[in-house]
């Protein structure tokens, strides 16, 4: 993240140092444009997935929704992955690269739904052929950790989802859900926290090296 380029490909080659996957949220960059994208590129030496989101899923991309799609279409076979809204891909449509993976998401940043009206999500989303897909919502009581779990547990063996309960009270899965089959976990930075309930990296790894 970073509100200026300076700023953000300076955060970015911080955070190379410390992970070997990075989420680019360029939309977090004012006056951000598809020329950009090549600055960036140039700087990211591991994997990288790219968001811009609108500010109706929480982001803060301040121009054009015919900007933000033209980002988003760039992307595409620049960068390893590419995360689309579920209600963008509803309403636009990208041309697909093999170089790029589609995670296409869902976010709730309110509650977590019942497990049934996720599986329709989840129904609506496959409807987009996704190449990953992400679900994350706010847990606002423990019984609700649960339903992520099984969304893990039970989901066909030949599917990627990455799972991910937002908020204190969903923190737990950020470090389970990896262990239970979550494509991959989001971890903050001293720097760049883009979500409630995001664990620092280096608590993150520690955990993880106690566990092995």
């Amino acid at each position: 993240m970073g509100n200026t380029m300076e700023v953000f490909l300076r955060n970015l080659e911080k955070t190379q140092r410390l992970s070997n996957l990075v989420e680019l949220r360029v939309d977090y960059i004012s006056d951000m444009t598809v020329s950009n994208l090549d600055s960036i590129r140039a700087k990211t030496t591991v994997p990288a997935i790219v968001t811009c989101r609108p500010s109706s899923e929480s982001g803060h991309f301040a121009g054009s929704e015919e900007d933000r799609i033209s980002i988003l279409q760039s992307a595409i076979g620049m960068f390893e992955y590419v995360d689309i809204e579920l209600a963008t891909m509803q309403h636009h449509e990208f041309n697909r690269n093999e170089k790029t993976k589609f995670i296409i998401s869902y976010h709730n940043f309110v509650g977590t739904p019942s497990y049934w009206d996720i599986q329709k999500i989840i129904y609506n989303i496959n409807t987009c052929n996704p190449d990953i897909i992400k679900l994350a919502t706010m847990v606002n009581h423990d019984y609700e950790v649960t339903k992520l779990y099984r969304l893990l547990t039970n989901k066909p063996k030949d599917e990627e989802r990455i799972v991910v309960g937002m908020g204190a009270v969903g923190r737990m899965t950020r470090i389970l859900g990896p262990l239970l089959g979550s494509y991959l976990t989001y971890a903050s930075t001293p720097w760049c926290e883009s979500a409630e309930g995001q664990i620092q990296i280096a608590d993150l790894k520690k955990v993880y090296n106690t566990l092995t």
